[in-house]
């Protein structure tokens, strides 16, 4: 069959993200996050003998009557794509005219799509099937089985009038089975981040799920669960191989939830990078109470350039509230290990919890400028349906937000905080970006890592970014 994954339009200010965001958001740059899944779910679709087009009308400048126009001639016999809670509203009306234009079976997945997985086939004529959870493992299935979808578990679909449930199924747990994500079909060159270093630049997953229970974070609770599982090191390093012979890849960005979970696999893929002689440097996410001096050490040697270390808020009380399990201690001390051994330390922090108060605010604020980590990300807390936290502000009547669109990042904050409103913690959130990138200190900081050409246009092209997100939070 011919099947097209589409990103069509999503309109508003900035570059609306869907795909693989725990954060989904507007960007205020075209520096868009590689849409992993669907490279995934092409791979997969192509393994199962069928025909894939890919169109991401973000990336490619494409309005609606222009993706309906390129969305006719793939002449599709499906569609899919990955459906947000902040673009919902929109997807519903993208997806009604890719139906009229190309009489196309719909399909779509995303965490908004499993949370209310019956919801929007009511909502929505033209939506035919919903595939919950990690879609990527079930699409070439539903696919291959479209005339009878009876026996395909991890769906709900249309059966005439009726609504049906299959039940959630279980997840992949044979990662070394999937296929390498199709970066030709779902071009890798089209996505490049702010943040990364040298080009060519990708992002790759070693695992799923993720051990830990933030009442925030959409993926772990919405899509791939909390038990984290693993691709063995060979599989990761033949994927890397491939990436370096077919791209010339000299930068990755190590996406899965918490790569430093398991310190002897983290040991090994740092040994192997070694001993097989590979030129790159890499990025990942990480814990700080996974992290010691050795697992640091190797990471270091083997090109480890910087660490994304969720930090989230400069206040005990939240933090145990929102079930990060780390103590200011804890984060503190790893911070500073990670910068000991010459690693870059990404800081993430949020406020508009609906357990904020000014006073927390600021806590965290000061507490972002003591540990003074390479980079920040500051944001507001969105409390994603699929979250616990969505779960607890719905129970005590604390959502603000009238439509799915606020979720989007650029409404401020989307439930009820202590003592603040929507535009004051709004106000905050480009505040605390000036205050944070432009000390003194801060910027002598940084200086001393700028070694080499790459780190310059690096510097530059964060400051860019930077400066645009700024503007997004005061317009």
């Amino acid at each position: 069959m011919r099947v097209l994954i589409i990103n069509p339009p999503w309109p508003g200010k900035g570059f609306g993200t869907r795909s693989q965001n725990r954060i989904i958001k507007h960007r205020s740059d075209k520096f868009l996050q590689y849409p992993i899944f669907l490279g995934y779910s092409a791979a997969q679709l192509k393994a199962a003998g069928h025909e894939v087009t890919y169109i991401d009308s973000v990336i490619q400048d494409y309005d609606l009557p222009q993706t309906l126009e390129h969305a006719r001639v793939a002449k599709p016999d499906a569609i899919f794509m990955e459906t947000t809670t902040p673009s919902i509203e929109a997807d519903y009306e993208n997806l009604k005219a890719l139906k009229d234009a190309t009489g196309a079976v719909i399909i779509v997945g995303g965490p908004h799509a499993t949370y209310f997985h019956k919801e929007v086939i009511e909502e929505c004529a033209a939506i035919d099937v919903v595939i919950r959870h990690e879609f990527d493992t079930k699409i070439a299935a539903v696919v291959s089985n479209l005339v009878d979808l009876s026996e395909v578990k991890g769906i709900t679909f249309r059966r005439g009038s009726e609504v049906v449930d299959n039940g959630d199924g279980e997840v992949c747990q044979k990662l070394d089975e999937i296929p390498f994500p199709d970066r030709e079909t779902v071009p890798w060159h089209w996505y490049v981040e702010a943040w990364f270093t040298r080009q060519p630049f990708m992002n790759m997953m070693t695992s799923r799920g993720c051990p830990f229970h933030c009442a925030f974070c959409l993926w772990p609770q919405a899509m791939y669960g909390h038990k984290q599982r693993f691709r063995s090191i060979d599989n990761v390093m033949a994927e890397i191989h491939h990436l370096v012979d077919s791209y010339g890849l000299k930068e990755i960005n190590i996406d899965d939830g918490t790569f430093t979970t398991n310190k002897k696999r983290v040991i090994e893929f740092c040994q192997r990078l070694r001993k097989e002689k590979i030129d790159i440097i890499w990025t990942c996410n990480g814990r700080v109470d996974t992290l010691d001096d050795e697992m640091l050490a190797e990471m270091k040697a083997s090109g480890c350039r910087m660490i994304r270390l969720g930090v989230e808020s400069g206040s005990q009380e939240v933090l145990d509230k929102i079930k990060k399990g780390l103590t200011l201690k804890q984060i503190e001390e790893g911070v500073a290990m990670v910068k000991k051994h010459g690693i870059q330390a990404l800081g993430g922090f949020m406020f508009g919890f609906p357990y904020d108060t000014r006073e927390t605010v600021e806590q965290t604020i000061a507490f972002a400028k003591k540990l003074s980590p390479d980079q920040v990300q500051f944001s507001i807390n969105m409390s994603y349906p699929g979250t616990s936290l969505y779960e607890y502000a719905k129970e005590n009547d604390l959502i603000l937000a009238k439509s799915f669109n606020e979720f989007d990042m650029t409404h401020g904050p989307v439930v009820k905080t202590m003592d603040m409103d929507r535009e004051e913690l709004q106000h905050i959130l480009a505040r605390v970006y000036r205050e944070f990138y432009f000390r003194p200190g801060y910027i002598l900081q940084t200086l001393k890592h700028i070694n080499n050409l790459d780190e310059i246009r690096r510097v530059f092209r964060s400051l860019k970014s930077l400066l645009k997100t700024i503007k997004l939070h005061t317009e």
